[in-house]
């Protein structure tokens, strides 16, 4: 007997080939297959040659005429398994599939003569509306959009002719919204694809969108079709068949390759972007904002007291209308009572996937797990580390019994991956391996990375290396198409650029703080524009003298938390404070791969280089020069025309980290709105065509008969301006897609051009305003002498303040002015500074020097007392006054003059001498008359 898992599992497989107008196996033979080799009990996207024993074993077992069925039921399961599910497969059975491919190739070839007079048929009953403009019947329209939109199945035609709002318009761009079909009773989805919709497209849906029309089903449809092609004396065609003619008609007009073919036969294969998302409540102020405790990873203990939630708080707060009570504070050994407070909140106020309003008791139920995660805190330790957090995620999820609470659970992971602190936890984890993984569809263009890193730098005035390290960062997630682990992992011997061309090589590799996703290293060859190259170069000049081994960014010795909390929590940030709340720092590395794509398609399509882009940033990033240098390592000299265009995708997989381009294509290629305007020529705006005059009165909204189309034509084009009026009359007109566009729909409102930040002079500006802090003024001075010093900066930040650096204030600049100056010793290995003993020095010196950013100092006291004197008195005013702890007192006594003390302030470690006399200078400043306070 067929269980409902496997039978649902069944019908996905047959409407995935359905849609692609595929052969499949019947139900019942994929049924049979399942019902003996649960791939359903599988916890992991991979099949190894002993679970295909298994069942092949089993096939074999049955009688001759059976097992050839079966045989290919299994073939069909594989095949789904491997291109919709993003499962690995063994060797033989990836031959296999590239089997089913072939076929499914010949079979689209057999329907091509069928298509071409299907479509004949069509285009002259296209030509015979443009002048009668009769009412538009759902047959013609259903061939519109299979030969003219995309090769669709007849179920997704037949949804678009159904649903008046399948056409979005944004940016005065009008596009086709397919919605994903749900198949085999799997949980519902939102997903939906976009596609590019000419002008003729647009025009003729939105006037059979008028007609208001009656809605149909497949089989209506087919019915329609049917009856379209006996009018003409064509063979009959199933919907099967509909979805190869379309397919093939596409590829011998288009000459589009086959894999493209697929892409746009099935929107399944790829997910939309967000076209709305929640806005973000930070603001510039919160970007860098340090909210936790400073001293959380120095000290983690074991907390033995119980759990607090009050996340049950807040509902009672809720039911009884009461005031919100505030979120709890942050606790470093278990991040969860504040997380689950905030996912309850969330669901209070903005509600649910679908709903926004919940119920209280719908509330309770999805927040009530507190019980399970008891017995599994989550550490900030853990939350930040990509491979700790998915195993705690893991762990809990297999801890839970009930179906339902698993489900709530994963709820409430969905809500922790758009979290700064969880942003690493991984959902597809938790999507059956049945199902397509699941995807976080988003991305910035170049324009919106430009205004990130300028937000980066321009809100954070006091500390120029972490503004730096940020921003550098971010360019490594976007153009290195890197995870955020992969960024704080990268060690410097790991990093190599050539500052004239801007290759930049990055070698991904296994490291003691963590391990690449797959386990293995890969090497990647990307290009950075001249607009950011000097941010690179002085990144370089900073860690020239660290050691290979070192991490990239951070000052030396800096702790991975420490890395992640400082220099990439800001980007994340950044991004919600911009982009929506859904936005994550893995988004830069959708964008870097979607950048990445796009320019090979430029390079293999060979798309004049001025049609390449909409602003001089992308015009050099889409450039020959620049791709050809990306890929120099392969191409080694060689043209482009070379080289199998088809590798390229194969590169380019190798380079993210994917063995497939399915797993590419879904999780990182969102929509496909873009692809035709770059790889087919008709599809391209720059290109022309020939029209009529009765199709331009229509495509520009006028009557059949209007005069109005020559004048509108003088504006339009020169060239028919130039004509005689017989000519007008009589030929067609040829213009460019974009001009006939501007002319219909109005001027493309795209993004503004990028604007003309200069990145590195606001960044060096940055330095000058943080000279009012020692790090900054340090880092100033020694980049203006040329002896920058990593080593002494770092020991200097490591003992001193850290990240937590802010300008000195009125208080500590007058205890500085109130003392004496401080100078070198003679062997140039501390400072000092002589002064009386007394309470109003002891004041002024604890204003000035009891202060974080002098902790990498051991303070010395040398009291100097007349003989004739007893130093009882100025011993104990030392004591009390000026002396902290176990700070070194040595008692000097002279024959002649008056007391005093001097104090030495040594390095705890080793410090060069430069960064000594720079720190003079940086006190002898804060003494100056000329200092205001602050």
């Amino acid at each position: 007997m067929s269980s409902p898992i496997h039978s649902t599992l069944a019908q996905s497989i047959y409407d995935y080939f359905e849609h692609l107008g595929q052969t499949c196996s019947s139900l019942e033979d994929i049924t049979w297959v399942l019902n003996r080799w649960s791939v359903n009990d599988k916890t992991q996207r991979n099949l190894l040659d002993s679970d295909l024993r298994h069942i092949e074993k089993i096939i074999n077992t049955v009688s001759t005429g059976k097992r050839k069925h079966y045989k290919r039921a299994l073939k069909d399961i594989l095949f789904y398994l491997q291109e919709n599910c993003h499962w690995s497969v063994p060797e033989d059975t990836q031959n296999a599939n590239s089997d089913i491919d072939h076929e499914w190739f010949e079979s689209i070839a057999h329907e091509s003569q069928q298509a071409k007079q299907a479509f004949t048929y069509y285009l002259h009953q296209k030509e015979k509306f443009f002048t009668t403009r009769e009412k538009l019947s759902p047959a013609f329209m259903a061939l519109m959009i299979g030969f003219e939109a995309a090769p669709l199945s007849i179920r997704h035609i037949c949804q678009i002719l159904n649903d008046a709002t399948s056409i979005t318009s944004e940016k005065n761009q009008p596009r086709l919204r397919v919605h994903h079909i749900k198949s085999g009773n799997n949980e519902s989805t939102n997903n939906h694809t976009h596609y590019h919709l000419s002008l003729a497209s647009y025009r003729l849906l939105s006037d059979y969108y008028a007609q208001s029309p009656a809605a149909l089903n497949e089989q209506d449809l087919c019915q329609l079709l049917t009856e379209w092609l006996a009018d003409y004396q064509l063979s009959k065609a199933t919907a099967a068949e509909w979805s190869r003619r379309f397919q093939v008609s596409w590829y011998l007009r288009y000459h589009l390759p086959p894999l493209f073919i697929k892409d746009l036969a099935i929107p399944e294969r790829h997910v939309s972007l967000s076209g709305s998302s929640c806005l973000s409540q930070l603001g510039r102020s919160d970007i860098y904002a340090i909210d936790w405790d400073l001293s959380w990873f120095e000290h983690l203990p074991n907390s033995s007291r119980k759990t607090r939630w009050p996340h049950n708080d807040l509902i009672k707060a809720h039911a009884n209308s009461k005031p919100k009570p505030a979120p709890p504070p942050w606790d470093a050994t278990d991040l969860l009572p504040n997380l689950l407070y905030l996912y309850t909140d969330q669901l209070l106020t903005v509600g649910g996937a679908k709903k926004s309003t919940l119920a209280l008791s719908s509330i309770l139920k999805y927040t009530g797990f507190e019980k399970i995660l008891e017995a599994y805190p989550l550490s900030y330790a853990d939350a930040i580390n990509e491979e700790a957090v998915n195993h705690w995620a893991k762990t809990v999820f297999d801890s839970i019994n009930n179906g339902s609470s698993q489900l709530y659970f994963v709820y409430f992971l969905r809500f922790l991956s758009f979290q700064e602190q969880t942003e690493n936890i991984d959902l597809s984890l938790f999507t059956l391996p049945t199902l397509p993984l699941s995807v976080s569809p988003a991305r910035i263009d170049l324009t919106q990375l430009n205004t990130l890193i300028h937000t980066l730098i321009s809100t954070n005035n006091s500390h120029p290396f972490r503004s730096l390290f940020a921003v550098m960062a971010t360019l490594l997630g976007f153009f290195g198409m890197l995870r955020r682990g992969e960024v704080l992992r990268l060690r410097c011997h790991d990093v190599q650029f050539e500052p004239k061309t801007g290759l930049l090589l990055l070698k991904v590799m296994n490291t003691a703080e963590g391990k690449t996703k797959n386990g293995q290293s890969r090497t990647i060859y990307t290009t950075i524009p001249e607009y950011y190259r000097n941010l690179f170069r002085v990144i370089f000049i900073i860690q020239k003298e660290k050691s290979p081994d070192d991490p990239f960014l951070g000052f030396n010795g800096e702790a991975y938390h420490s890395r992640q909390l400082y220099y990439l929590l800001p980007i994340s940030r950044a991004l919600k404070m911009h982009f929506g709340t859904h936005m994550k720092f893995h988004h830069l590395r959708h964008s870097g791969v979607h950048l990445f794509f796009i320019q090979i398609l430029h390079f293999v399509a060979r798309t004049p280089e001025q049609y390449r882009g909409g602003n001089a940033l992308e015009l050099e990033l889409m450039s020959d020069k620049t791709i050809s240098t990306r890929f120099d390592y392969w191409l080694e000299g060689r043209n482009v025309d070379e080289i199998n265009s088809g590798i390229f995708i194969d590169e380019m997989c190798a380079q993210i980290g994917h063995s497939y381009y399915t797993t590419t294509r879904w999780s990182y290629l969102h929509d496909i709105d873009w692809l035709l305007p770059i790889i087919s020529p008709p599809h391209q705006a720059y290109s022309t065509k020939e029209y009529t005059h009765a199709e331009l009165r229509y495509l520009m909204g006028l009557s059949p008969k209007s005069n109005d189309l020559s004048r509108r034509l003088n504006q339009l084009s020169p060239l028919y301006a130039k004509r005689m009026l017989n000519e007008k009359r009589t030929q067609s007109i040829t213009l460019m897609e974009s001009d006939l566009r501007t002319a219909t729909l109005g001027k493309l409102s795209v993004q503004e051009v990028a604007q003309t930040f200069d990145h590195y002079r606001d960044w060096q500006r940055s330095i000058h305003t943080s000279t009012d802090t020692l790090l900054g003024f340090l880092f100033k001075t020694m980049m203006i002498n040329q002896c920058l010093d990593l080593a002494a900066l770092s020991l200097i930040w490591s003992l001193g303040c850290q990240h937590d650096i802010s300008p000195v204030g009125k208080k500590q600049q007058t205890g500085f002015r109130n003392l004496p100056p401080v100078t070198m010793s003679s062997d140039g290995q501390y400072l000092q500074m002589t002064l009386a003993c007394n309470s109003k020095n002891a004041r002024a010196f604890t204003c000035a020097f009891r202060h974080k950013d002098w902790r990498w100092l051991d303070i010395q006291f040398e009291l100097v007392v007349n003989r004739k004197l007893k130093p009882a008195r100025q011993i104990e005013l030392l004591k009390n006054h000026f002396v902290h702890g176990n700070e070194v007192i040595r008692i000097l006594r002279r024959p002649y003059g008056q007391s005093s003390l001097t104090i030495l302030f040594r390095p705890k470690y080793p410090i060069s001498k430069p960064a000594l006399v720079f720190t003079q200078q940086f006190i002898a400043l804060l003494q100056s008359k000329e200092v205001t306070a602050l």
